[in-house]
């Protein structure tokens, strides 16, 4: 078997991209989340710690006040913590308590109404915790302890958590981005390959079919040469053509679905190959009473004028089948930017607008008038997107039940083409 990395369908590198994408976008919302908390959880606790230290010492100094023991005031009055008492005894202030730049009167001010507050002045490397506290005696306020301390440290502490969060974070996305991508091809790789088994038997169950297929069509038309008016082999003609033309779309999926001949493509004028699939067409729009236009300039594009030819036509068939007689058929090309645009209209019956997302789907049928009485096999659009897909090109459709629907096809122009490959 060969290797997931040559033969892996773009059907299944997207799949894939997208599992990686989910996979990393799943563990970044919970890195986000439990790097949050974390963050968090540890500010408050370090922010709990700040505060208890403060208001310790304050009890400390509040407890020393109110007995005359100034010796341990002095001793609290220490790096980290800068003491202020304000009313009663006030202490030679020291270089570091000058630096703290006590006492912080916002603070004080506060302290008269509410008893006690604590706040955090200044930012960056001037950021400091203050603490302040009213001391009452006999009923009465006697002084004010104001306690201050840097958050420097703490606030460095935090940086660094969260620049270790998020390089940690960074580092595991990557890694999840390539473990994701490699568990997503191992998941995929089953898939891929009973797809790959499918594609081959159905390539080679049609290739198959056309043979016997063209005996009893021959056969049949044989019979019918002797018996024109035979209904039965009118039907066995018939239906040999339906499941033909169904054998053939199958083949069509089955080698559009490997990209075939990509490398052989050309650059060409998209407007011959519309006029040459017209003119294909013109007989059987003869034969219905449908009117059949076509205006085109020259438009030239890369890519396989056969798969081109073949993409108009089955748009052609589509509009040709489901527009009444005297109903009218027009097929235009016309330059849109860098795109070749094909446009082709119809007055037929339309198209439901809940069913237009769907139409492209391989066996979808939009409604009762659109069932296989009309002869259709259900795939000739799903493989009208592949074509334009194989072509780097887009093809969207308009439609309004009764009134009519608009197929509209845009491909590259050859110069647009070759700017993508050359960058």
């Amino acid at each position: 078997m060969r290797s997931a990395a040559r033969t892996e369908n773009p059907l299944f590198t997207r799949a894939r991209v997208r599992l990686t994408i989910w996979y990393v976008a799943v563990l970044a919302g919970v890195l986000v989340v439990l790097g949050s908390s974390l963050y968090v959880l540890v500010r408050e606790q370090t922010w709990s710690r700040i505060d208890s230290g403060l208001k310790l010492t304050a009890a400390r100094a509040e407890s020393d006040l109110l007995t005359g023991d100034m010796t341990d005031i002095n001793r609290l009055n220490q790096v980290p913590y800068y003491v202020k008492v304000i009313q009663g005894v006030t202490f030679t202030r020291t270089p570091d308590e000058i630096r703290a730049n006590l006492p912080v009167m916002d603070s004080l001010t506060a302290v008269q109404t509410g008893g006690q507050d604590i706040r955090t002045e200044g930012d960056g490397d001037d950021a400091r915790r203050v603490y302040s506290e009213a001391v009452v005696r006999d009923g009465h306020i006697f002084g004010y302890v104001q306690v201050a301390r840097s958050t420097k440290p703490e606030s460095d502490a935090l940086s660094n958590l969260l620049g270790a969060l998020f390089v940690g974070g960074l580092a595991g996305l990557v890694l999840a981005a390539i473990g994701g991508w490699f568990l997503a091809g191992k998941s995929l790789a089953p898939v891929q390959e009973a797809f790959e088994h499918q594609r081959a038997f159905v390539a080679d169950a049609s290739h198959e079919l056309r043979t016997p297929l063209a005996v009893i069509r021959a056969n049949a038309e044989y019979l019918q040469a002797d018996q024109p008016d035979n209904t039965e082999l009118h039907e066995i003609v018939r239906e040999s053509d339906r499941l033909a033309n169904l054998v053939d779309s199958l083949l069509a999926l089955a080698r559009g679905d490997k990209d075939a001949g990509a490398d052989q493509r050309i650059v060409f004028d998209i407007g011959k190959e519309v006029d040459a699939a017209v003119g294909t067409m013109e007989p059987l729009a003869g034969e219905r009473g449908i009117e059949l236009t076509v205006s085109t300039i020259p438009l030239f594009v890369r890519g396989d004028p056969d798969a081109i030819r073949q993409l108009i036509v089955i748009l052609l068939d589509n509009a040709l089948r489901y527009t009444g007689e005297d109903g009218r058929v027009h097929v235009q090309t016309a330059a849109d930017g860098n795109n070749a645009l094909i446009t082709v209209h119809d007055t037929g019956i339309g198209i439901r607008e809940e069913s237009l997302p769907h139409v492209f789907e391989r066996f979808y049928r939009a409604d009762d008038a659109r069932n296989r009485e009309s002869g259709g096999s259900g795939l000739g659009l799903a493989i009208a997107r592949e074509l334009v897909s194989q072509h780097g090109g887009k093809i969207d459709v308009e439609s309004a039940k009764g009134v009519g629907t608009t197929f509209i096809v845009r491909l590259p122009l050859a110069k647009a083409a070759l700017d993508r490959v050359e960058r």
